[in-house]
């Protein structure tokens, strides 16, 4: 990190965060741990609201200080902490991958979240995996969607609407598609929007474990080839021949 950022006061912070994802994942163990301070605690949280899904994230350290209100100089310390620890490795910096925008001219740092204390160094295509993007509206769960489908249909069987219990093949098809896009990728999907695919899928016979190694090879096929992943299932159908 350049000299620029070694006085700087939070007072000289932009009064607004960072904007952020909805929800992140960090390694639970932390949560258990009565020797991690707060502050290393939210260092870490701060980190893991930018690893992709296999835990590498490359935040500046101005950028992890924005999040907690802290100096960045104060995050360099509990990121040491966090490396000596063992939540937290640090990988050689690069040049940073070519579907990656970047906001500055330097290389930032690399970092990668260890859940299990002994998670192995990434492969470069965990490394190239893409981060999850700002969702600036909340995610629709799917318990909100069955309700919606039960209430806002009057006089419809409540078993058909959202993901009722009429329809649990077709939910397990679409919760597949979005757990595999999230396996690969780190973006979230929404089920409810691939449900009416998934009904069809179902009828056909096709199986979870299908829709599962179907979605996660396009999405590999979408890495590689720096296309967008899958938004619904009825795209992996098309490109997979399912159904």
């Amino acid at each position: 990190m350049g000299h620029g950022h070694r006085h700087m006061s939070v007072k000289d912070f932009p009064k607004e965060k960072p904007a952020t994802r909805t929800y992140s994942v960090m390694p639970a163990r932390a949560i258990q741990d009565g020797e991690i301070k707060p502050t290393t605690l939210r260092v870490l949280g701060a980190i893991c609201i930018h690893t992709n899904a296999h835990g590498i994230a490359w935040p500046s350290l101005l950028t992890l200080a924005r999040h907690i209100h802290v100096r960045p100089e104060t995050v360099s310390r509990h990121v040491q902490k966090l490396i000596k620890a063992g939540y937290v490795r640090k990988l050689e910096r690069k040049a940073y991958p070519m579907h990656i925008k970047r906001k500055s001219r330097g290389i930032t740092n690399r970092y990668q979240v260890l859940f299990k204390g002994h998670d192995p160094l990434p492969t470069k295509e965990q490394f190239e995996a893409p981060r999850p993007r700002i969702v600036d509206t909340p995610v629709e769960s799917d318990a909100q969607v069955q309700t919606q489908g039960m209430t806002d249909q009057p006089g419809k069987d409540k078993r058909s609407g959202g993901l009722g219990d009429g329809n649990k093949n077709a939910e397990v098809l679409a919760s597949a598609f979005t757990k595999a896009v999230e396996s690969i990728t780190g973006q979230p999907r929404v089920a409810s929007h691939s449900l009416e695919t998934a009904r069809s899928l179902a009828a056909n016979g096709v199986t979870a474990a299908q829709v599962t190694d179907s979605t996660r090879a396009l999405c590999r096929d979408c890495l590689k080839s720096g296309r967008s992943s899958p938004k619904v299932l009825a795209q992996v159908a098309r490109w997979a021949g399912l159904g």
